[in-house]
């Protein structure tokens, strides 16, 4: 069963849900690898915040890459999940690359993590 504090209950309350940070489980992002892109391209999180991603090929072997947090992962073809869980502990712009040769177009398939600040709780 699951219990919810009285600020997490007020922030509910309110209409806003409480930051991927403040839960206990991370947020799950889908992404799709294929032929020469990564769906979406662009994932964006803040400081502090757990991710977890559920990668799939839509077609051959691809790889998945964050060089600056030491990420690489091999996706295999016929649609199994690999998934990685991390926490964005910095900011910044962390390309993401298809680190297996899939083709003529290998090295145009890019994204890109953006990890910005958490914002002020001040506010």
């Amino acid at each position: 069963m699951l219990t919810l504090s009285a600020c997490t209950a007020a922030t509910l309350a309110i209409g806003d849900r409480p930051s991927s940070a403040q839960t206990a489980e991370p947020r799950v992002v889908a992404v799709v690898a294929q032929r020469f892109a990564f769906e979406p391209s662009e994932i964006e999180a803040t400081v502090g915040e757990r991710l977890r991603l559920v990668i799939t090929s839509a077609d051959g072997v691809h790889g998945v890459e964050i060089k600056k947090l030491k990420i690489k992962r091999e996706v295999p073809r016929g649609g199994e999940a690999v998934t990685i869980d991390f926490t964005a502990t910095t900011e910044g712009r962390f390309p993401i690359l298809c680190s297996e040769y899939c083709g003529n177009g290998h090295s145009d398939m890019t994204g890109m993590l953006i990890v910005r600040s958490a914002p002020d709780a001040t506010r």
